[in-house]
């Protein structure tokens, strides 16, 4: 009897140590990948991509509109399954400030930009204009905390300079609590405003990043390396913005023409290819190195996280740190383990590879 009582306890204990086991396995193993926000009018190619968790949702994309100087804007929400957290990116229209308020009524058009006060921050900008378009039922708002970013705004401004003019950036990290339909959120926003002189008495402005991430109150600091390589993950496709490119020179011919129409538009995007001539190249060569210098400078103010060379895909990417093995494939997917026997190739027709942080 007594043999018997051992053998049931011990097979109930090695029971509860696989099911330990388990658990700590799920728990120390994060899957990531590169979602890929596509450009239905241009023929479904991808336009942008940005890192979030595999098994999140992605929902919205590209708007096409030929009254606005910038021509596109995204309207993205990458969220979790249960809805208790998001990754987003906002729309970011042109703007123009100054003597133009005069003469012109808040919020009307004036060659393809937005007339409109410029906030005296970006944290005005956020709580002024992003927060009452995408928020609209948010009530009870609060800013929580914020951080300047000058230095990283600094850097994406570069990737817009064009013959030598250099727009200023103004960057933050905002965080704002709001209760939305009932439940408590909170909502860290990073935006990086650019801004350029449009003659001796007015500026026209951006928000080149218009990036949110938010969690049910009291979650948002537990996501936070999540939330770092969500931000730092933003990469141009280089197809698209050579199509970009070329639409950009055909709508402005148009405009010069005195021909604006959404039909205009749509003719210069079905026209569009995939040459790259010596200009486009010159100016995506620069765009990508100022690109560079802004995801390092992220990466420095950034905590808990790990740049990594990603042979594979050819490319730099930041992945939430700690974890002791990171693998990814062509897919641009990763999953990062502490597990030194896991090998994602035993389950997989993709070949998975390992990669390891810059140090």
């Amino acid at each position: 009897m007594k043999s018997l009582l051992i053998k049931i306890f011990s097979i109930k204990l090695i029971t509860i140590l696989m099911l330990l086991i388990s658990d700590s396995a799920m728990a120390i193993q994060l899957n990531m990948k590169q979602f890929a926000v596509v450009d239905q009018q241009m023929n479904g190619i991808p336009a942008f991509r940005i890192l979030a968790p595999s098994n999140w949702q992605l929902n919205g994309g590209l708007t096409w509109n030929h009254n606005l100087v910038n021509l596109v804007t995204a309207n993205i929400a990458i969220t979790a399954p249960d809805k208790s957290a998001g990754f987003y990116v906002h729309p970011s229209p042109m703007f123009i400030s100054g003597q133009i308020q005069y003469q012109w009524q808040q919020g009307q058009l004036y060659l393809g930009m937005i007339v409109m006060p410029m906030p005296n921050s970006p944290t005005e900008f956020i709580q002024q204009i992003v927060i009452p378009e995408q928020r609209p039922h948010a009530t009870n708002l609060k800013l929580i905390q914020e951080e300047d970013l000058s230095s990283w705004a600094a850097n994406i401004a570069a990737t817009t300079a064009q013959s030598g003019n250099m727009p200023q950036g103004f960057g933050v990290r905002a965080r704002f609590a709001y209760t939305e339909n009932g439940k408590k959120w909170e909502e860290d926003f990073y935006c990086a405003i650019l801004v350029s002189r449009a003659g001796p008495q007015n500026m026209f402005w951006l928000a080149d990043r218009n990036l949110s991430v938010r969690t049910e109150v009291g979650k948002l600091n537990s996501i936070q390396p999540l939330a770092n390589a969500f931000v730092n993950s933003f990469r141009l496709e280089k197809r698209w913005y050579g199509h970009f490119l070329q639409i950009q020179q055909q709508w402005i011919a148009a405009q010069q023409r005195g021909i604006a129409s959404a039909g205009a538009l749509s003719d210069a995007i079905s026209k569009s290819n995939d040459q790259f001539n010596q200009s486009m190249m010159q100016s995506w060569n620069a765009r990508q190195q100022s690109e560079d210098r802004a995801n390092r400078e992220f990466s420095e103010y950034i905590r808990g996280s790990e740049n990594y060379n990603d042979t594979v895909n050819g490319t730099n990417v930041e992945l939430p740190g700690g974890y002791a093995h990171t693998w990814t494939n062509t897919q641009g997917e990763y999953i990062l383990t502490d597990d030194a026997g896991f090998n994602p190739n035993r389950n997989s027709n993709l070949n998975w590879e390992t990669i390891r942080p810059l140090r």
